[in-house]
């Protein structure tokens, strides 16, 4: 008679191991527990008779009021001295480059820096140097660059002392 156990897979045999040291093992199940909310983050607490914030859970104790009158007098005072920086250095190229003071565009620099210049204008007993060739170099538009600058720096402190109390 055949022993047909273990043709059977409906049978199983607990006592019998399998000849390659092998066993079966059942499924294990693991169970997932919710991890712990941390809280947020909590003050240490106040001593007794210690320095208290008042406005620890309030909004802050100023409100910010958007940009002053003075920001827009710097930006433009910026724009203005900016525009006449540019062409007091495009009049000391031209005048170095020997540009044609029949053209308007070298006419248009010409007349609208000149005003510019002529304050600095006799601050040395010579206004131009003159290498050669025509070229020309104007010493007081070169001074008269540095002194609107100062003058531009002067002006934008004072316009920044009349902020310097603002809450920012």
């Amino acid at each position: 008679m055949t022993d047909h156990r273990h043709d059977d897979p409906d049978h199983q045999d607990h006592d019998h191991e399998h000849p390659d040291e092998t066993r079966v093992v059942e499924r294990e199940t693991y169970v997932e527990r919710e991890r712990p909310v941390v809280a947020g983050y909590v003050p240490p607490a106040q001593p007794v008779g210690g320095q208290v914030n008042v406005n620890a859970d309030a909004t802050p104790g100023y409100v910010d009021p958007g940009r002053s009158p003075l920001y827009w007098a710097r930006r433009v005072l910026s724009l203005v001295f900016g525009v006449l920086t540019v062409l007091l250095a495009i009049r000391v190229i031209l005048l170095l480059l020997v540009a044609n003071q029949t053209n308007a565009i070298v006419d248009f620099v010409y007349g609208v820096t000149e005003p510019f210049v002529v304050p600095f204008r006799g601050i040395f007993q010579f206004d131009t140097v003159a290498p050669g060739g025509g070229s020309l170099f104007d010493i007081a538009a070169v001074v008269a660059f540095i002194g609107w600058l100062l003058i531009y720096l002067l002006l934008m402190a004072i316009l920044s002392l009349a902020d310097r109390d603002r809450p920012v």
